[in-house]
């Protein structure tokens, strides 16, 4: 039955890395092995026909001639197609998807079919490219049923056979060449492991591969009829192997290639009939079946329709995101959160993932117990087997119109610009972006239609989409460059995760590493300039400045070392639940004791118990999910769409309304739709600097920041490197200067027309994540500046003369120190000042720490991150400079806050206490209360003068407060200064503060925290000052005086004659 021939060993050494392929053109044999040459095998000969392409790109047949596809170069994919003319490779149109390792084969009408592949960062890919020979235009087909790459394929007939790829394990699969918007169906499993495949006969053939366990190869040849249910073995090769290139000979047999070996065989296959006497077509292709089940394709369509047009589900979406210092383990309880499997290497996450989503469900356990089970969404074949079975099941309720359900969800706002760019027309002709033909969008939206229609016969299993919360993990970058710029496109979490390393103290300055997508690590780790405690405290600010409130998660890696540790778990008990209990936040603790803020696990190794700590969190995640809302099924179609039909991750606002009408989304309907993907990161849209462009997949914005950082971070290491031939890399590696040509480095992601270099600048301009400098086409990034320490930041200012800006409440939120220098540094504020340049070397330029010279005027002006307040200085004072600059700076902040969304931030003129008696530690600041005064913030009963340097921060005249609260009240519906808290309450009643703060609101805990430390005045005015401080910064109850006199009045205070006394000092004033 079979027979073979050994030939003249391949030429080539090195195997599949190398990509290439095995075909016949014209009567020949080529074979192409990477970038070692393309070969011809006459004759039983070999002989060399033109170099290869790219590595790990795959040889193939287009039209008659030979194409090489795809590949990598540099570690950077290709979406580049090269065809063979005259022994040199021409272009042909780019793919839509760059990848490698995939697997390509020929069409009818001088078209191709590529399948599968790697991408981005060596993921698998379920992509398939369509390119159509007549139009020379690339689209869509039906995605493969799961990522895989490096598969075999063959072309029977109508069907394309697929099998033996990374990612397969033994699954067979098949889809009909006429239809290339058909879906994939299942062949039965092949009994090894990448085997590779062919038709003899009309009998596929599975040869060789690997067993189940992956640990040896085969000699195995298998056979399966087309119209039947198993394969049967039917001989052995002279050698075992695995993902050979395998081909048909025009003339008869089969022509095997062992790349690996170089090992080269004639096949010749006889007498298959009398194994395999039928020999019909494959069935579930037959016309016949087709017609049979057309009545049935009709009554899903109808589902299908129905449910886009009225169908809704009940649902809820809480984002997660996780945070922590860099290399404490925030992937590994990714994954560990997920069920999955920790991570094999260590690479660093960049500024964020992109969100994994997990649908929550609550099932029967083992005695009645209910245990948690998460449905991991991996990808859009996922999400739509989801929605497929939720329509099937009965899960989608209808309405008989969905603008109520649409009404109540925000819409998309969309700015329109004077030339209308960013308008939403009728007629969808784009302004300025060029927009693909509608015959395009049409192939596309019938692929999803289809593919949701088998989904809805064919799903099966649990996951279902009614009555679910679905919660999005989002794993951060650590390195401190992302926790300043992170907070300009990730916000709003509903749930956030710190992360610490219990083999550390909260004090301890963790070393600043990064690895790259291949492991290995990226320049030289430095020490952080920040603890992991006041990184915490720097998003907790965030998130409490954004009016967000969320769940608050403390996690502690490397829970087996933490006995190595000085600082014992306990101890980090208490100075956590002290931090978090003072900002008021929604803490999940650990234990019924509410002692215990620490969660500790082993991320890397996890044991029962880790697994244990997960399922709890698992559990208390989902039950602090908000409540289930109306959502349309048709939003979840709408993002696989848009995702399949996007151009590299990147479409134009017109053309996601062509797809989104598709689903019948229009106008309010599709605004809220895309409102709802943007809002939960699943897309990103920036109306203001790209109106017309909306990122499908939000890593395309976030690696272009990532690869930023990842360079500077790599130019840190090699400080030479490159740097004499381009002078550019200087400015960039060591002042954060960035230009296009510097941008133009890093091609990833560009989409002519929708996303270029310019385009990048516009978006992290608007965002205020870079400001331009000067005229020259230079731009700013101050997330990348160095970090100056503490003890040096004193030479740049001089503390008397220095006026503090600080927030009422906590830490400098983080991002805002950025923001507000990008602010400073726009182009509408450089008419004022510019960054201070000696020889293209600017005076002072740190992340904390940056000087301004005034323009055709020789003043410095220096502003400094204190973490915890702002110091602004002037090296030459003068009345005038000093109050416009203090003004501008205030609306610097302002405007910074409304760039992060920053909206519970009041910021305050204050001086660093200068009072005798005063010896609070760390130092703190005086607040300005009358035209020559100042008060200590903290102890109400020191005060003193104003010096004659800090009166010109408010002008000659005297002091220029902000605050109107610090005057005399106008009414009783006026909101009262400290100093008259202090004065006529904490003063006449000191020793009623609990009393007081418990009808403010205030948690016991946090009056224990609050609370006196000695019984002395001083002290008790101190616990006054900070209650009212809180009831301030939280406004409930109202910050008034009425509300004061009726707390006053209360039963529990029992003060009614101070509260009519006060009633009529502010009624008779």
């Amino acid at each position: 039955m079979l027979s073979f021939k050994t030939c003249e060993k391949a030429p080539a050494q090195g195997g599949r890395v190398y990509g290439g392929g095995l075909v016949e053109v014209e009567g020949r044999v080529v074979w192409g092995r990477g970038y070692r040459g393309v070969y011809m095998y006459e004759e039983d000969r070999w002989s060399r026909v033109a170099d290869g392409g790219e590595v790990a790109g795959t040889l193939a047949v287009c039209g008659g001639r030979l194409v090489w596809v795809g590949g990598w170069k540099g570690g950077v994919g290709s979406k580049k197609v090269k065809e063979l003319r005259g022994g040199r490779w021409s272009a042909m149109p780019d793919m839509l998807v760059w990848c490698w390792w995939s697997c390509v084969v020929s069409v009818s009408g001088g078209g191709m079919v590529v399948m599968g592949g790697e991408g981005d960062g060596g993921r698998w890919l379920n992509d398939v490219q369509v390119f159509d020979g007549g139009t020379q235009t690339w689209h869509r087909g039906p995605s493969l049923p799961k990522p895989c790459s490096a598969m075999s394929a063959v072309v029977h007939g109508d069907v394309v056979f697929v099998m033996g790829g990374y990612g397969m394990d033994r699954a067979v699969w098949c889809a009909d060449i006429r239809d290339l918007q058909s879906v994939w169906r299942e062949v039965p499993d092949v009994p090894n492991t990448l085997s590779s495949v062919c038709v003899v006969d009309g009998v596929l053939l599975a040869i060789g591969g690997t067993d189940q366990d992956g640990s040896r190869n085969t000699s195995s040849i298998y056979g399966l009829h087309l119209d039947g249910k198993k394969w049967r073995h039917i001989g052995d090769l002279p050698f075992a192997c695995s993902m050979v290139d395998t081909l048909l000979l025009s003339g008869g047999g089969l022509l095997m290639v062992d790349g690996d070996t170089q090992q080269v065989l004639k096949i010749t296959v006889q007498g298959l009939a009398k194994l395999f006497p039928i020999i019909p077509i494959l069935k579930v292709f037959d016309k016949s079946q087709r017609e049979a089940e057309s009545q049935k394709e009709a009554d899903e369509r109808r589902l299908y329709e129905e449910a886009m047009t009225k169908g809704y589900v009940e649902t809820s979406v809480t984002k997660c995101l996780i945070l922590g210092a860099a290399g404490v383990g925030k992937t590994h309880l990714k994954h560990l959160l997920l069920k999955k499997d920790p991570p094999q290497q260590r690479v660093s996450t960049g500024l964020a993932d992109n969100p994994v989503r997990a649908i929550s469900f609550s099932l029967a356990g083992v005695g009645g117990q209910e245990e948690d089970d998460w449905f991991v969404i991996e990808d859009d074949q996922a999400l739509l087997k989801v929605v497929g079975g939720t329509i099937r099941d009965g899960g989608v309720s209808m309405a008989t119109s969905l603008d109520k359900v649409v009404g109540s969800f925000p819409k998309m706002a969309i700015h329109v610009s004077s030339d209308g760019a960013g308008a939403l027309h009728p007629d969808p002709t784009p302004t300025a972006v060029s927009v693909t033909t509608d015959t395009s969008h049409q192939s596309r939206t019938v692929s999803i239609e289809k593919e949701l229609i088998h989904h809805i016969n064919h799903s099966s299993g649990k996951e279902k989409l009614f009555g679910v919360k679905w919660i999005q993990f989002i794993d951060s970058g650590g390195q401190l460059q992302y926790h300043d710029i992170l907070p300009l496109f990730v916000q709003n979490p509903g749930v956030a995760i710190f992360v610490l390393n219990l083999s550390e103290k909260l004090s301890h300055q963790p070393a600043i590493e990064y690895y790259g997508a291949d492991g290995k690590p990226v320049g030289k780790a430095y020490q952080s300039s920040l603890s992991h405690q006041q990184i915490l405290q720097h998003c907790l600010g965030a998130m409490c400045s954004q009016d967000v409130h969320p769940l608050i998660i403390t996690v502690g890696t490397h829970r087996d070392a933490a006995d190595r540790c000085s600082e014992s778990i306990k101890e980090k008990n208490q100075q956590l639940m002290k931090l978090l209990a003072a900002d008021r936040f929604c803490v999940l603790c650990n234990g019924e004791e509410l002692t215990e803020a620490i969660f500790p696990v082993n991320g890397k190794t996890p044991g029962v118990e880790d697994r244990h700590v997960a399922t709890v969190l698992r559990q208390k995640i989902v039950s602090m999910c908000p409540k289930l809302i109306k959502m349309p099924i048709a939003w979840f179609g709408l993002e696989v769409l848009l995702q399949r039909s996007s151009h590299g991750g990147i479409l134009s606002l017109v053309e996601c309304q062509v797809c989104a009408k598709s689903l019948h989304l229009e106008g309010d309907a599709f605004l809220a739709a895309l409102h709802h993907l943007v809002h939960h990161n699943m897309f990103l849209h920036y109306p203001e600097a790209l109106p017309q462009t909306v990122f499908c997949d939000p890593q395309v914005v976030l690696t272009k920041v990532t690869e930023l950082v990842e360079y500077h971070h790599k130019l840190r290491d090699c400080p030479d490197k490159g740097v004499a031939a381009e002078r550019g890399l200087a400015k960039f590696r060591d002042h954060g200067l960035l230009s296009v040509e510097l941008l133009n480095k890093f091609s990833k992601h560009y989409t002519e027309g929708l996303f270029t270099p310019h385009d990048l600048l516009k978006l992290l301009v608007s965002v205020g994540a870079i400001a331009k400098i000067g005229e020259g086409g230079v731009y700013l990034m101050p997330g990348l500046l160095p970090h100056l320490d503490s003890g040096q930041v004193s030479k740049y200012y001089q503390q008397g003369a220095s006026l503090v800006i600080t927030p009422t409440q906590g830490c400098i939120p983080s991002g805002l120190f950025c923001c507000l220098v990008a602010h400073l540094l726009s182009p509408s504020n450089q008419s004022s000042w510019k960054v201070c340049m000696k020889r293209d070397k600017p005076l002072c330029l740190y992340r904390n720490c940056i000087t301004f010279q005034l323009k055709h005027k020789t003043e410095l002006v220096t502003l400094v991150d204190m973490f915890s307040y702002i110091l602004l200085h002037i090296n030459k004072m003068s009345s005038q400079v000093c109050r416009e600059i203090r003004c501008c700076v205030h609306s610097g902040i302002k405007s910074a806050c409304g760039i992060l969304k920053y909206q519970g931030v009041q910021f305050e003129d204050a001086f660093m206490c200068a009072g005798a008696s005063c010896t609070l530690d760390p130092p703190h600041v005086a607040t300005v209360v009358s035209e020559k005064k100042w008060i200590c913030s903290i102890v109400g009963d020191q005060s003193g003068d104003l010096s004659e340097c800090q009166l010109m921060w408010f002008g000659e005249s005297g002091v220029r407060r902000q605050d109107p609260s610090a005057s005399d009240p106008v009414s009783l519906d006026s909101e009262p200064s400290l100093p008259h808290l202090l004065d006529k309450v904490a003063a006449v009643i000191p020793s009623k503060y609990e009393l007081i703060g418990l009808q403010l609101r205030l948690s016991l805990a946090e009056l224990q925290v609050i609370g006196p430390r000695h019984p002395t005045l001083e002290e008790h005015h101190r616990a006054f000052g900070e209650i009212f401080g809180v009831w301030r910064r939280h406004g409930s109850p109202p910050y008034t005086w009425r509300t004061l006199i009726n707390v006053l009045r209360s039963p529990s205070v029992g003060e009614v004659l101070l509260s009519d006394e006060l009633t009529f000092w502010i009624t008779h004033k």
